[in-house]
């Protein structure tokens, strides 16, 4: 670049330059757009990529020609404003024609901005302590000894406890029937609770072979959108009634049917699973919460070319995971009900949240001077091919050479875990 570009460093991280190249600059441009699009072009008398400049601008539309042109000054133009003026881009540049005559383009660069994590020091996440109460080790000790339960058939009304077995349809007030609710064969253990609010009930007193029709009114957060607050009239009829016999949970019981010692055994190991779930459960709560507390704290400007390049990768994102579901962009649309306006606006708020929560991160590793060793980083690696075959490791572990992506993102995430084990407090 002969003709010396303007530079306009903004607080905010963007750096705009504006560069005019000299004829002879853009003349020399020309040409190898001129080589490189005519060499699909056929000319009677020469061999491709050979035909005269002056035949080859004849047969180029003249816009095409340009914008060739601004693409090929380009690649040398970023290298020589990111060496010459110490610029250091976190995204994609920008660029924007601003004249023709000599060919001016405004290169906009998009730095990291400056971030500022407010009480750094004082960022702190109390991890709750789990908590399995005594109810809950019963209630899977209930649904253990629900495996060996007994059931015999009864010629008696129903009572709660029973399991009813019977077939039933719905029909709303006008008369019509309620499309996917009829059913033969259903079973339901009175008082569980599963069925609609006063169903369960209704079968009470009935017995094999009795039929019964009542009201139910849908609750108004009922997953069935069309029936939400609707009354609804079932027509019942019950096929079998059967009364439910559960084991009494002895050592001896416990010793023949479940292979443990005794019922304090059973009741330990039942536990233990339970705390160790629950302490993960409240682990990842805390993480959550200290992410959230970094993102709170986290002060900096967003420009929109950060964040519309970060709504690209969301929309990405988005678009390979609907893919695995096969499904597009249009037919999600339908299905979640949002317009392209809320879509927009959605991922604006989330692309936002994810630069500000991933700024703050950085700034509070390079404060606290957090870092991975090699020794830390093979550690690292060993834990998380562990699960691998050997010959999948073989395979993989060209991709966690030191300076390779998936090396370097093993690393960051490494650098994340340190700082959260300085915030969470167990």
């Amino acid at each position: 670049m002969s003709i010396p570009p303007t530079i306009e460093r903004q607080k905010n991280g963007r750096v705009i330059c504006t560069v005019a190249f000299t004829a002879e600059e853009t003349a020399v441009s020309e040409e190898k757009a001129l080589r490189r699009i005519g060499s699909s072009i056929r000319i009677d008398g020469f061999r491709d990529g050979t035909a005269p400049i002056a035949l080859l601008r004849e047969k180029i539309d003249t816009s095409k020609l340009f914008e060739e042109t601004v693409r090929e000054l380009l690649p040398d133009t970023f290298t020589a404003l990111v060496q010459e003026h110490s610029i250091h881009p976190i995204i994609p540049p920008k660029v924007e024609m601003t004249n023709n005559t000599p060919v001016t383009v405004k290169v906009t660069f998009v730095e990291r901005p400056p971030v500022k994590v407010k009480k750094a020091a004082k960022l702190s996440v109390q991890v709750q302590k789990a908590v399995v109460g005594e109810e809950d080790v019963q209630k899977m000790i209930d649904y253990i000894l629900r495996q060996h339960q007994k059931t015999e058939e009864v010629l008696r009304a129903a009572k709660g406890g029973d399991r009813v077995t019977m077939d039933f349809w719905g029909e709303t007030q006008d008369g019509k029937e309620v499309a996917n609710i009829r059913t033969t064969g259903h079973q339901v253990v009175i008082g569980s609770k599963v069925l609609l609010p006063g169903f369960e009930d209704a079968l009470i007193g009935m017995q094999k072979g009795n039929t019964k029709n009542f009201t139910l009114t849908f609750p108004e957060k009922h997953q069935a959108e069309a029936l939400r607050g609707k009354p609804v009239t079932f027509h019942v009829t019950v096929q079998k009634v059967e009364a439910i016999s559960m084991p009494e949970l002895t050592d001896a019981f416990a010793k023949e049917h479940l292979h443990v010692e005794s019922v304090a055994e059973l009741k330990k190991r039942v536990r233990e699973p339970m705390e160790q779930q629950e302490e993960q459960l409240q682990r990842r709560k805390a993480e959550e919460k200290a992410f959230e507390r970094i993102r709170e704290a986290t002060m900096v400007e967003l420009v929109p070319e950060l964040v519309a390049d970060e709504k690209e990768t969301l929309l990405d994102d988005l678009a390979e995971q609907l893919k695995r579901q096969n499904m597009d962009l249009e037919e999600w649309m339908k299905r979640t009900g949002k317009t392209l306006e809320q879509m927009e606006e959605e991922l604006s708020r989330q692309a936002e949240k994810r630069l500000t929560l991933r700024l703050g991160i950085s700034t509070l590793i390079e404060e606290k001077t957090i870092d991975i060793s090699d020794e830390e980083m093979k550690k690292g690696m060993d834990t998380l091919l562990s699960p691998l075959s050997v010959e999948e490791r073989l395979n993989i572990a060209p991709a966690y050479a030191k300076g390779e992506k998936a090396y370097e993102q093993l690393k960051w995430q490494m650098k994340v875990d340190k700082l959260l084990e300085e915030i969470i407090q167990e």
